[in-house]
């Protein structure tokens, strides 16, 4: 316990991995992803704006923009529906950051199925996403909800057994006790298993080259073709905070959490490290990799990415016979 309860519920809940933790990243990942894939592409990326600190002001500026910018309710919609399911979607996709913990005592909601109930809530999201888009009832809309469905059900088997061969190799879904486990991370245990839950983070979260309901190139955003101002700050800012929670999830399961930090501040410093280690890498695939299309995506989904789980979970199995943990 750190002096001041920065271990208490409230600060987890206010501080991190809680609101502002998530505000926090949305802001620096949006920054370091133009900056990154300019760097890459030989460009200068976000400058205008306080040029000094390399334009780090600048989704600040994008976002007061947006909040005061004008909210346009299409008239053929349900406007209960169109108004809510954004707020809806950004809440369920921040939920399984609460039953994560993020250091020695610094968790929302302790469950000692926590894992397992945060893999259960991010899978739930899909829902919502089709929810906003069945509501705008526009095509463009429904054309990004049908590859968002399509997509969902090639990444979420292989996340699921992604999670149940590390659940395997723990014996126990509780955030503390598959950390206090890992005298070895968990991605030099079952590597197999870190492979299948990063390409599946990679898909949950339609980073390139599975940027497949948004769209771009067709000049349209999918399901969130029809949103803006505020709206679509809670829409489209829903995926960073998606991969929020996932780059928390995978830190906890493989990297080994705050180890070998014992107190909470300290513990909370090296988990932000290991989360930045596994979700910066995501940021500049959009400089790399082409836009699969979605034919292409589903074939790798459910032929060579649910396979890499299927043989983790067996490797998980083989490894609790052996005894290695």
């Amino acid at each position: 316990m750190m002096p001041f309860e920065l271990s208490s519920d409230l600060v987890a809940a206010l501080v991190f991995p809680g609101v502002l933790g998530i505000l926090g990243f949305l802001v620096v990942a949006i920054w370091a992803e133009r900056k990154l894939v300019a760097r890459i592409q030989w460009r200068y990326g976000p400058l205008y704006v306080s040029k000094a600190i390399g334009g780090f002001l600048q989704p600040i500026a994008d976002l007061v923009k947006l909040v005061f910018s004008e909210l346009v309710l299409p008239r053929h919609t349900n406007r209960a529906l169109f108004l809510s399911t954004p707020l809806a979607l950004f809440i369920a996709e921040a939920l399984p950051v609460a039953f994560i913990a993020a250091a020695p005592g610094l968790i929302i909601f302790y469950n000692p199925h926590g894992l397992a109930i945060a893999v259960v809530l991010w899978l739930l999201v899909a829902v919502f996403l089709v929810g906003m888009a069945w509501s705008e009832a526009d095509k463009f809309t429904y054309i990004g909800a049908m590859r968002e469905i399509l997509l969902s059900a090639a990444y979420e088997i292989p996340l699921l057994l992604s999670l149940v061969a590390m659940l395997l190799l723990y014996g126990t879904a509780d955030p503390y006790r598959v950390v206090e486990l890992q005298n070895v991370w968990g991605v030099l245990l079952n590597p197999l298993a870190f492979l299948a839950f990063y390409i599946s983070l990679v898909m949950s979260t339609t980073r390139f080259p599975f940027e497949i309901p948004e769209a771009e190139p067709e000049v349209v955003l999918g399901p969130y073709t029809e949103y803006g101002s505020t709206l679509f700050i809670l829409s489209f800012g829903g995926t960073y905070v998606k991969l929020y929670a996932g780059a928390l999830l995978g830190s906890v399961l493989f990297l080994g959490g705050w180890q070998p930090a014992v107190d909470t501040l300290s513990g909370a410093l090296v988990t932000i490290a290991k989360m930045a280690a596994l979700a910066f890498p995501l940021l500049i695939l959009r400089a790399i990799y082409p836009r699969y299309r979605i034919d292409q995506a589903l074939r790798f989904g459910w032929s060579k990415l649910l396979a890499l789980s299927i043989a983790a979970v067996i490797f998980s199995i083989a490894l609790r016979f052996a005894g290695v943990i």
